[in-house]
């Protein structure tokens, strides 16, 4: 079998894409994102690493997991259910600049709807709520980072106003 031909276009997006990759590691340092890959035409880049020695990822307390700033007393407190962050990304709660927004606090939302986006590496990663509920708050700040399962927007249950 020959080895496919390195053209100058081809080595150009090995190096964006490996760019892109050493950006992403760095942002990924102290997040708990286990196993990340992206693929751009025959590259694929593949990304592990493992917990640090005694540490299980299940057994870690609900403090140590929350997003910075995030205040887990008042989450706990209350039986909103929370919609988080896929992955590491630009937060963006419209589908375009000057857009409406997906959803606002109040609105009722159904499970699978896309209520935001995710921007990682230039992708575009659609956030659906995972059940039925109206939006009591949201948490993330639209064009700012979030954290890989940082809580974006809390919902009340269905049913509940």
């Amino acid at each position: 079998m020959t080895e496919p031909k390195r053209t100058a276009a081809n080595q150009e997006l090995i190096k964006a894409v490996w760019e892109e990759a050493r950006d992403l590691i760095k942002r990924l340092e102290g997040s708990t994102v286990q196993r990340f890959s992206v693929e751009a035409g025959d590259t694929k880049i593949e990304i592990e690493r493992g917990m640090p020695a005694g540490v299980v990822a299940s057994a870690l307390p609900a403090a140590a997991a929350a997003a910075p700033g995030e205040d887990t007393e008042a989450a706990a407190a209350d039986d909103r259910h929370p919609i988080k962050a896929p992955l590491v990304g630009t937060f963006y709660g419209a589908p375009s600049p000057g857009a409406d927004p997906f959803v606002k606090e109040g609105d009722s939302v159904e499970a699978g709807q896309t209520v935001a986006i995710v921007e990682a590496m230039k992708l575009m990663n659609h956030v659906q709520a995972d059940v039925a509920g109206v939006v009591a708050e949201i948490m993330a700040v639209d064009g700012q980072w979030v954290e890989f399962e940082q809580v974006l927007i809390y919902l009340e249950p269905a049913g509940e106003e």
